[in-house]
């Protein structure tokens, strides 16, 4: 039951957000919370919901023992507790396929057995890093484990952020639930509005750059270079605005509930740098990354040659972390190499015209997608021939040159989401997004899922 769809719209989000707003006590509201979460998440997932109760319990058990024990080895013990739980449930759902197809082409015949019915269940990539932070955080002594369950498995399963974001910290969230009360009229309406924004970006600009560019993307050896550079183009635009899209959807969800997410998205395509690119882009993994994997590896404090490797190291991880596949392990890597390079540069490269930096950094990041979105190394390779020695005339339809027109000119605005007062809009403004909400509900049938429903 994705946000962009009529059941959730107009059944599941209303339902919930009456009874919601009619307990009065914290714990009871809060139980239906992780009730109604669960709901939610067994609607996508199925029986994988028990995986989470699981690693629910495994991580607020560690964050009591970790409180209670003062003696340092059995400490790293008990974090290695959350660590390899955390980090086996994710490998073995998210890579077993892959190693096992690896092995098999690599042996030349079948040398392991896959299991039947093992698949990816939703969002465990996100639960998963925000339950195992908790955990490093509460071991760093930086924050005091909860002593109320309910309030942690409403801080795992909250489903706003469940499927795909933001990867919520628990220095954030866990102290609004434990002191959530009555709910503010004004950010109710805050959120309603920042809830319909992302719902238009994604319906009325992601999914119809997909719609035309997908047929070109799913088969690179059909078409010439111009209309597979404008399909990437599509593709650059298509997944900030579905994915910034699902964030603006998630916070204004939060406020509805009287709660406050972090950003994820501010205006990435602005960036003039790769470094200041991740501090735009998915922002709370990459902080993430930084403040759980970089830093702990040394980050920038044991020379020049450990940086770049530490940051090619995040990177690599970070590629891995978007899935099982040989395009996210290079996706990661040209992003590592990448900063690795711009970190080697950085005093000449500022010196360069603003102009200039953006340029060449919009074309070095679209030449990033490319791997992202060639799932396979046949389809990256025909990409590769035919987008440079098959300089045919273009043939896709006139819509997709329309829609990345409008989608370029949207995200090059000044302003985005996250700077606009959205309780304060005027009734121009609220009137024209409530016209659009009309055309994205009208379209919802032509919807296609989140591209990060997929990690």
């Amino acid at each position: 039951m994705p946000f962009n769809s009529l059941q959730f719209i107009f059944l599941f989000l209303p339902v919930v957000l009456v009874l919601w707003r009619l307990f009065r006590r914290r714990q009871h509201a809060l139980a239906f919370m992780i009730g109604a979460s669960y709901l939610f998440y067994a609607l996508a997932a199925g029986w994988y919901a028990l995986l989470m109760v699981v690693s629910t319990s495994v991580d607020f058990a560690v964050g009591l023992l970790l409180d209670a024990e003062q003696r340092p080895g059995r400490r790293k013990l008990i974090l290695c507790l959350s660590l390899v739980f955390n980090l086996g449930l994710l490998s073995f759902f998210k890579y077993y396929g892959f190693v096992v197809d690896s092995v098999n082409t690599l042996a030349g015949y079948p040398l392991l057995q896959a299991v039947a019915g093992v698949a990816l269940p939703a969002g465990i990539s996100f639960y998963t890093f925000q339950s195992m932070g908790y955990s490093i955080d509460v071991y760093r002594r930086d924050l005091k484990p909860s002593k109320s369950f309910i309030e942690f498995a409403s801080f795992v399963s909250l489903f706003p952020q469940l499927i795909a974001g933001p990867i919520v910290r628990p220095k954030l969230l866990l102290p609004q639930l434990a002191a959530q009360g009555p709910v503010d009229n004004a950010r109710v309406t805050s959120g309603a509005m920042l809830f319909a924004a992302g719902l238009c970006k994604k319906v009325l600009v992601a999914d119809r750059l997909a719609w035309y560019a997908d047929p070109i993307l799913n088969a690179p050896g059909a078409y010439g270079s111009v209309d597979l550079w404008l399909a990437m183009v599509a593709f650059a635009l298509q997944i900030y605005f579905d994915f910034s899209g699902y964030t603006d959807m998630a916070r204004g969800l939060a406020r509805l509930l009287g709660l406050e997410f972090s950003i994820n998205f501010d205006s990435p395509y602005h960036a003039r740098n790769p470094s200041d690119f991740w501090k735009r882009w998915h922002v709370s993994l990459s902080s993430w990354l930084r403040d759980y994997l970089y830093i702990p590896l040394g980050g920038n404090r044991k020379g020049r040659g450990r940086t770049g490797l530490n940051l090619f190291i995040t990177m690599f991880l970070g590629g891995l972390w978007h899935g099982a596949g040989v395009n996210f392990i290079v996706w990661g890597s040209f992003h590592g190499l990448l900063l690795l390079v711009y970190h080697r540069i950085e005093k000449p490269w500022s010196t360069l015209p603003r102009g200039v930096q953006h340029a060449v950094m919009l074309f070095v990041l679209l030449v990033s997608w490319i791997p992202f979105r060639m799932h396979t190394m046949h389809d990256l390779g025909a990409f590769a021939v035919h987008a440079t020695l098959a300089p045919h005339l273009p043939t896709a339809p006139p819509q997709l040159w329309g829609y990345v027109l409008l989608g370029a000119g949207l995200s090059a605005l000044p302003r985005n989401s996250n700077d606009i007062r959205w309780g304060a809009l005027g009734w121009p403004t609220t009137l024209a997004l409530a016209l659009l909400v009309v055309v994205a509900v009208l379209h919802l049938n032509l919807s296609s899922k989140f591209i990060y429903f997929a990690f």
